[in-house]
């Protein structure tokens, strides 16, 4: 017991002047952190520099977008602002002037390559329901409809979902099949009663099964009735007598 008091009175300096753990690694490895360090700060820059030019970027591009007010000022905002959100928008914008100047395989064209390479662009929903009409116009129903139910049963495109399904019926019954078009509009009702196109859905089912007037022939025109002539009329009355001999 005497023993152990007489340790422990040492002072606590002399107990140990080893460095710790941690000290033996700072000593060992001073320099590998501070180029870490540095290399981190470097980096931390470079990220606030890229960040800073991609917004300057976006901003110009949508800047140019602004002003394009017709088919080459779109097209230049695609071709020199390639990858950024503005040039996807000019693209949607770019196919409705196309579809207007009477160019439709071009205007089909811009949407399925916007479509394909921007996946994730905040447009595709609008993009396709656009796709979607054009299809439609030109009769190409059956490629229509896949474009509507992708986006009716899409999450992302609800804003859009009461659209495709108000297409889906005008396609069903456009080919003569009312029972599979009602619902489809009966489903905008449900599922969407706040839309814009529910009271459209409830006039389509209204009109669904009425069917269309049938245009009467007029009577025909009753005949114009001939002078008859009277049988006791003297054919040469009026007429000069002839002479006597």
């Amino acid at each position: 017991m005497a023993a152990d008091l007489k340790e422990s009175s040492l002072p606590l300096a002399e107990i140990s002047q080893a460095p710790n753990a941690f000290e033996a690694f700072l000593d060992r490895n001073q320099k590998g952190i501070v180029v870490l360090a540095i290399l981190l700060a470097l980096g931390g820059a470079a990220a606030v520099i890229l960040r800073g030019i991609e917004k300057s970027r976006q901003e110009t591009a949508g800047a140019a977008l602004v002003k394009a007010d017709d088919i080459a000022a779109l097209q230049a905002v695609v071709s020199e602002h390639a990858n950024t959100n503005a040039a996807g928008s000019a693209m949607v914008l770019l196919s409705d002037r196309q579809w207007a100047a009477s160019k439709q395989d071009e205007a089909i064209g811009t949407l399925k390559k916007f479509i394909a390479d921007s996946p994730t662009h905040i447009a595709i929903p609008t993009a396709k329901a656009s796709l979607g009409s054009k299809l439609m116009l030109q009769g190409k129903s059956g490629d229509a409809a896949k474009i509507f139910e992708d986006l009716a049963s899409d999450p992302s495109a609800k804003f859009i979902a009461p659209f495709a399904l108000i297409s889906l019926g005008d396609i069903s019954k456009s080919a003569g099949d009312a029972d599979k078009a009602e619902p489809f509009y009966a489903k905008v009702n449900t599922d969407f009663p706040d839309s814009s196109f529910a009271e459209t859905a409830s006039k389509r089912i209204a009109t669904l099964r009425a069917n269309a007037p049938t245009e009467i022939a007029p009577p025909p025109a009753a005949p114009t009735p001939s002078p008859v002539e009277n049988p006791n009329s003297n054919p040469n009355a009026g007429s000069p007598s002839a002479p006597k001999p």
